[in-house]
């Protein structure tokens, strides 16, 4: 009596595999295609939540430290106006008020925003006093915009108030 053995393979043929890798590779390709937009959207949070908790570790070590903590664009190591969309450098300002010399540390350095984007902000430096309090004014509004994408602009922008809150918030400020 002989004994014969079926045995079944499995598996998949090589042109299975290549229409299922054709079917990933167009699905792959739609969703990065999204995801830059995706990405993008987010940019202006992502930066604001970044300079508020520069602000927040300048006000703290401000408070514990006695001194005054600067937050700020450093040109030449100077607070330079209207450069925020450049790095921002949180430092403890022991020397003259808003100029980095051999006195002061360096506590933390944010990098530039996305070159399209625009970041504006009414002052050349923000400045913690010892009680944690902001030097010489009131509140300030930092405004975060995207570039224009099919006929709209938008953007957020963050509220600095005197004791350094910062409140985030929709704005209508972005040019169309």
């Amino acid at each position: 009596m002989d004994i014969v053995m079926h045995s079944k393979t499995a598996g998949v043929t090589l042109f299975e595999t290549l229409v299922t890798m054709a079917i990933m590779a167009v699905l792959l390709t739609l969703a990065l295609a999204s995801y830059g937009e995706i990405v993008s959207e987010h940019r202006p949070e992502y930066t604001l939540k970044r300079i508020k908790h520069a602000l927040s570790l300048a006000k703290a070590h401000a408070s514990a430290s006695g001194t005054q903590a600067t937050v700020c664009h450093l040109d030449r190591n100077r607070c330079s106006d209207n450069q925020w969309h450049k790095s921002i450098t949180v430092f403890i300002d022991r020397g003259e008020p808003t100029i980095f010399d051999a006195n002061d540390k360096r506590l933390y350095e944010l990098e530039p925003i996305h070159a399209a984007d625009t970041l504006i902000y009414p002052r050349r430096a923000i400045v913690f006093t010892r009680d944690g309090s902001i030097k010489g004014f009131t509140n300030g509004t930092f405004v975060y915009c995207l570039p224009e994408h099919q006929g709209l602009s938008s953007g957020l922008e963050m509220s600095i108030s005197n004791s350094g809150r910062a409140r985030l918030r929709d704005t209508k400020k972005c040019p169309l």
